[in-house]
C-alpha cells in the first residue's frame, strides 16, 4: 500500500499534515492509487492569507511532500484557508472553487485533475 512519505529531516505545518493524512487514506483504495501512480510532478498548494505551503512530489508510484514552495513546480493551487478546508473535505468541488474564483491555480490543469482523486476526501 501506497503512503506520502514527508522529506527527510522535516516535521510538516498543518496544512502539510492535513493533507498527508486525506493523502494516506485516500492511497488505501487501489482505484485512486492507479490514478496517480504514473504521474510525475510537482504541485504547490498554498494558504493565501498566512502564505503557509506544501510541495508534493509524484515519482511514479512514490509521494513526497516537504513545507514551503518550490520555484518551479508542475501544477499549483492557491486558496483560503476556509476554502482550501471545505475543497479537501469533498463540500466543495475543485473545478467549482476554480470556476468561481475560490480557488487560483496554474501550471498543468490535467495534474490538478489526477491529484484531485487523493486530496479529496470522499466517501
Amino acid at each position: 500500500m501506497a503512503e506520502v512519505k514527508v522529506k527527510k529531516g522535516e516535521e510538516l505545518n498543518g496544512l502539510g499534515t492535513m493533507l498527508k493524512e486525506i493523502m494516506d487514506s485516500n492511497l488505501k483504495d487501489l482505484k485512486k492509487y492507479k490514478s496517480v501512480e504514473k504521474l510525475k510532478a510537482s504541485v504547490v498548494i498554498k494558504e493565501s492569507t498566512s502564505g503557509v505551503a506544501v510541495t508534493l512530489h509524484f515519482r511514479q508510484g512514490e509521494i513526497e511532500i516537504q513545507n514551503d514552495a518550490i520555484d518551479k513546480p508542475t501544477a499549483y493551487m492557491e486558496a483560503g484557508f476556509e476554502n482550501l478546508a471545505y475543497i479537501s473535505s469533498g463540500q466543495l468541488g475543485p473545478i467549482k472553487a476554480m470556476l468561481t474564483g475560490k480557488l487560483k491555480s496554474g501550471g498543468n490543469p490535467l495534474t490538478l485533475l489526477k491529484i484531485s482523486n487523493i486530496t479529496v476526501l470522499k466517501g
